[in-house]
């Protein structure tokens, strides 16, 4: 999600049929200020000392309309926890299936590149490219010789 002024936030959830609360704002702000892909659990943890009475599933509500509305993606599942993006744009990841992190990779994936899919098996109306592998970090710890 991209940095939205409470003005933008507000028509954006009016568009969608949702009332702008401050819990809503507080967790869009979270989401968009974030580039790590958190997932719910981590989300709570960063909002909940501004907003001590928030709850978990409160983040877990405003999480799925969000979703819903379009305005963050949950773009990977990753030991049971979902992981959500701001960033609702078409582009691709890479998930470290060591370590977990998710990172955006630029690719030649975009809306356009989408189109080309269309017609062939129904409406498309997005696509998701996900890679996965070992992070550069796991990589070169692993490539590190262990003490004895």
């Amino acid at each position: 999600m991209k940095k939205l002024t409470d003005r933008q936030l507000r028509s954006a959830f009016n568009a969608a049929g949702l009332r702008l609360t401050r819990q809503r704002l507080l967790i869009c702000r979270e989401l968009a200020g974030r580039y790590d892909h958190p997932d719910v659990d981590h989300i709570y943890r960063a909002v909940k000392p501004r907003l001590r009475q928030i709850s978990l599933f409160t983040v877990y509500r405003t999480m799925n309309a969000l979703e819903a509305a379009g305005m963050a993606r949950r773009v990977a599942t990753w030991k049971g926890h979902a992981r959500y993006d701001g960033n609702v744009q078409t582009h691709a990841h890479f998930l470290c299936e060591k370590c977990g992190r998710i990172d955006d990779v630029q690719s030649g994936v975009d809306e356009a590149g989408v189109q080309v899919f269309a017609g062939v098996k129904g409406e498309v109306r997005r696509a998701e490219v996900m890679l996965i592998g070992e992070c550069e970090a796991c990589v070169a710890a692993r490539s590190v010789p262990q003490e004895a």
